[in-house]
């Protein structure tokens, strides 16, 4: 392209706010449809200038301009979106950087956000309809030719996975003089971290040593007081797992402890949410706090200690000599091959829940409701230490961890019920489970209705938590109004026939009677709040989603991988969700998954740090 485009498109890329911006006044933004225009000659060049269009994405509509520059895409960018922290916005970044370096609208979609990514070029084409042009103009795209490269490498410890475990483990490990390699499959570090709630469920940190212990709840106050709590409400004794002493519970608590002090020390924010005081990966729940966690801890062990990070690259498949777990090969998704030798393999990949095969053999009675885990959860860990290194697998029969998401089942809309205050109906409308009960056991009865249609309830008043300045979490649920998965009524008798609940008058008419009249809610709800059932009333659609599967590798307490007799396999260890939910092995019921994830990773990572010492 000549100096002169150069140049042009130098200037448009400066001037692109400004012309978003003054779009309205007449300048060169273009916002006409491609419906409102006649049909373009094919092959046509588009036309200089700058265009907002706008795709429909999972979450609502995403604004992008498309600056035109001598018939080329001089610049894309996304102006305007509600596409979830970390994963969509990735599409969001990637994606208009591959359409201008291509030339293309047929390029590869970025992984795991393949709705956002066509999202973005259906707008761009859009635009170029819009210009004149003709869309096919820009196809063609071909893939570089994959690589051939086989790459070598030796270090004392080779970790498959860069989510809290995984760093946690390299930071630990590295710490104590250990050279280590980690290889991730994603884009980015941090795993699940940044869609998730980011509290992680420990006690007298010294960040809520600084709060005010005095401010925080009794069954949350001290290490004695969680304990207690977890053996009055969590463990189960008829569990077959069942251990009184429980010693995993206990190191998840202890080292989860050290692992925030540690963050805390590294510049890693927390923040408290809610009435737990419970250290939560700052700016909160659910607002990118674990995305900006793992960048601080990605770069603290690279630079602090010289950890070596690969993402885009999943390990296939472990090493193993005379039973001796002694590396793994990892490929590139440009098909570059890494062959790792290793005095010690940690697996920190992840769980199974997006794996069918598993999930349907070992969850069948979930199958019903649609899981909202990661995708790259798909038990490839698990079934690498099994295949390759005669691994066992345990708490298989625990079931799955369940919440119920709002309308698009995405974890992000977990917490609406905490948000608005409201209640559950099913699809005929009737009540049927207690809405201050645990998520977790609330699965049980949904699963339990003849429909597979669930909604939440609630009035005006209740809408502003909607808001993210209406709730303490700080979450916007604003989007859900533009998804249409909420519906709104002129009041509860117009809602209910509007959302097609005929039992739903009958149901509020006795939330109220007891909200009102101290009757005994039939739910067991006892802070049943009274509804203005004469003003608007509102109807989201909630999903029960599971999110994980409780269950995995088995791990000695600390963290070795074990077989079926319970002997150890030499250099194999793991940490994360790839062992299931750990408290299972006492007994008892789900913790948090970042607890054990942190908690566990720095276990596992001082436990082979002594093992190779």
């Amino acid at each position: 392209m000549s100096s002169t485009a150069l140049d042009r498109r130098t200037f448009l890329a400066a001037s692109a706010a400004a012309v978003a911006l003054s779009a309205a006044a007449g300048n060169a933004a273009t916002e006409a449809r491609a419906d409102e225009k006649a049909a373009p000659a094919a092959g046509s060049t588009p036309a200089d200038g700058s265009y907002i269009t706008q795709g429909s994405s999972m979450h609502g509509p995403i604004d992008v301009l498309t600056v035109i520059a001598d018939g080329a895409i001089a610049e894309v960018r996304v102006l305007n979106h509600k596409e979830s922290r970390v994963i969509g916005e990735h599409a969001v970044t990637v994606m208009p950087q591959r359409i201008v370096e291509s030339q293309c609208l047929d390029v590869d979609t970025v992984t795991g956000s393949t709705i956002t990514s066509s999202a973005i070029v259906r707008a761009v084409e859009e635009a170029v309809v819009n210009a004149g042009g003709d869309p096919a103009v820009f196809s063609g795209y071909v893939a570089p030719e994959p690589s051939i490269e086989v790459v070598e490498k030796t270090v004392d410890v080779a970790i498959a996975g860069a989510g809290p475990a995984g760093l946690m483990a390299a930071w630990m490990a590295a710490e104590q003089g250990k050279s280590v390699l980690i290889c991730e499959r994603m884009g980015y570090t941090g795993g699940c971290t940044p869609i998730t709630g980011c509290g992680i469920y420990t006690q007298e940190t010294n960040i809520q040593n600084a709060w005010g212990t005095d401010q925080i709840p009794g069954s949350h106050a001290t290490y004695e007081k969680r304990l207690q709590n977890y053996t009055d409400r969590l463990l189960q004794p008829d569990c077959p797992y069942y251990n009184p002493d429980m010693p995993f519970v206990k190191n998840i608590l202890n080292s989860s402890r050290e692992a925030v002090n540690r963050m805390v020390e590294i510049g890693v924010g927390f923040c408290p949410i809610g009435d737990t005081m419970v250290p939560v990966l700052s700016p909160g729940d659910f607002q990118i706090g674990g995305k900006y966690s793992m960048q601080i801890i990605d770069n603290f062990v690279r630079h602090e200690y010289g950890v070596e990070i690969i993402t885009d690259t999943p390990v296939t498949n472990l090493t193993v000599e005379d039973g001796k777990v002694c590396g793994f090969t990892a490929k590139s998704v440009d098909g570059t091959t890494y062959q790792v030798k290793a005095d010690a393999v940690i697996l920190a990949s992840g769980g199974y829940i997006m794996n069918n095969d598993l999930y349907e053999e070992y969850q069948a009675d979930d199958m019903k409701f649609p899981r909202t885990g990661p995708f790259w959860a798909d038990g490839s860990g698990m079934l690498m230490a099994r295949d390759d290194a005669d691994a066992a697998w345990c708490c298989m029969d625990m079931g799955v961890t369940s919440h119920y998401h709002a309308g698009v089942s995405l974890a992000e809309t977990s917490y609406l019920h905490y948000c608005v205050p409201g209640v559950v109906v099913n699809g005929n409308g009737d009540r049927f489970v207690d809405e201050t009960i645990s998520y977790i056991v609330a699965l049980r009865k949904f699963k339990e209705e003849p429909t597979t249609d669930f909604y939440w309830i609630f009035d005006e008043p209740a809408s502003y938590g909607l808001q993210p300045g209406g709730n303490k979490f700080r979450i916007d649920y604003s989007f859900l109004h533009d998804t249409g998965d909420i519906i709104r009524g002129e009041n509860y008798q117009n809602l209910a026939e509007k959302a097609g609940l005929p039992n739903l008058v009958a149901a509020l008419d006795t939330v109220n009677d007891c909200a009102l009249n101290g009757a005994e809610d039939p739910c067991g709800n006892a802070s049943l709040a009274a509804m203005n059932l004469n003003g608007p009333m509102f109807a989201c659609k909630i999903i029960p989603t599971p999110y994980i599967a409780q269950g995995g590798l088995l791990v000695d307490l600390d963290g070795r991988v074990q077989r079926e007799d319970g002997s150890v396999i030499e250099g194999l260890y793991a940490a994360g969700d790839v062992t299931g939910a750990l408290e299972n092995r006492d007994g008892a019921n789900y913790m948090i998954g970042l607890t054990q994830a942190f908690g566990y990773g720095m276990i596992v990572g001082k436990t082979v740090a002594a093992d190779l010492a």
